[in-house]
Formats: structure tokens, C-alpha cells, sequence
């Protein structure tokens, strides 16, 4: 008798998880270890939510300052039939600085502005940079990868990197879907 409930139950549940819809990554999110300790800014995480308007990219980072002469640049990866990044949005992290959204040049931004609604701010006491990116600025296309890199030249030798998820790497696709 256990049997049958149990093969009956196995069945339920084969036939619930067949007929649900695939899961579709909408958020990404990563720890990144303290490998750049000669730097306040050094990335401790990042968490990516593609929505269905914006896409939110959130670096958290050991300690923001509004004195900081770091700088934090974002990739967006949209086709991943071509090597690199299609768009980066670079920004300083220290008071008055401010944010563009280019076309990538390999991993580095370029002159060509991306005219489209985003968004970019430190917030200080809460030691995070927020990104907000209209889906319109990569033609709503249904999955990007995220790869972020901070840089500070606070004492001017020799400057301090640290990528997340790794250097060139990317995050998962982030499908979209989740309000951003």
C-alpha cells in the first residue's frame, strides 16, 4: 500500500515539475572575497536584477567615501556570440563625479554616448553603487551578463583593481521579468 501512495506521489510531483514553466534567471547575485585590501573600495558583492523595464546592478563595497578617487565601471554583455562587452557605464565613486553609458571598445568605454534613460549614484552610508539601466538602452533583449570592475589610484604609485564575478568574466544570463 506505501508503495502505491509513494509511486502515486512521485508521479504528482514528476508531472508538476514537467508542466511548470523552465525558471528563467531574472537576479544574479555574488560574494567576492577581500582581494583588494590596499583599497576602501574593495568589492565585497554585487547583485544584478534584470526587470522588466531596467536593469539594477548593486556593487556593495568594504567602505564608500565621498572623498573616494575610485571608479567603478559596469559591462553589459548582450550578444554572447561576440567576445566582450556591448555596453559600459563608468562612473566615479567620490562626491561630484559623474556617470556615462558608452559603447564598449573592447573592455574599456569609448566616446560613443548610448542616448537612453540610466541612472548612477554612490550612496555613502550604506557602502553600495546603484545602477539603473533602461532595457530600452540594449533593445529590451531578454538576457544580459553583468561583469564589474573597480578601480582607485588613491595614492597615485600603483592602482588597485578588483573585478567581480572575476577579470573578464561574466555573471549567469540574467533573464528578464522581475520588477527592477
Amino acid at each position: 500500500m506505501r508503495t502505491r501512495i509513494s509511486l502515486a506521489a512521485l508521479s504528482a510531483l514528476t508531472l508538476v515539475t514537467l508542466a511548470s514553466p523552465p525558471a528563467n534567471a531574472e537576479f544574479f547575485s555574488i560574494d567576492d572575497p577581500a582581494d583588494a585590501s590596499a583599497s576602501l573600495t574593495d568589492i565585497t558583492g554585487m547583485t544584478a536584477r534584470h526587470g522588466r523595464e531596467n536593469l539594477l546592478v548593486k556593487v556593495r563595497f568594504t567602505e564608500l567615501m565621498p572623498s573616494s578617487a575610485a571608479g567603478v565601471s559596469v559591462f553589459i554583455d548582450t550578444d554572447r556570440a561576440v567576445k566582450g562587452p556591448e555596453l559600459v557605464l563608468s562612473s566615479g565613486l567620490g562626491n561630484g563625479t559623474d556617470f556615462v553609458l558608452t559603447e564598449a571598445d573592447g573592455w574599456h568605454g569609448s566616446d560613443d554616448r548610448v542616448r537612453c534613460d540610466y541612472s548612477a549614484r554612490p550612496k555613502w552610508g550604506s557602502d553600495v553603487f546603484r545602477a539603473v539601466i533602461s532595457r530600452e538602452c540594449f533593445d529590451r533583449l531578454p538576457s544580459v551578463r553583468v561583469s564589474v570592475k573597480m578601480v582607485d589610484q588613491a595614492d597615485g604609485s600603483k592602482p588597485v583593481v578588483d573585478w567581480v564575478p572575476k577579470r573578464h568574466r561574466w555573471s549567469l544570463p540574467i533573464g528578464s521579468g522581475l520588477s527592477a
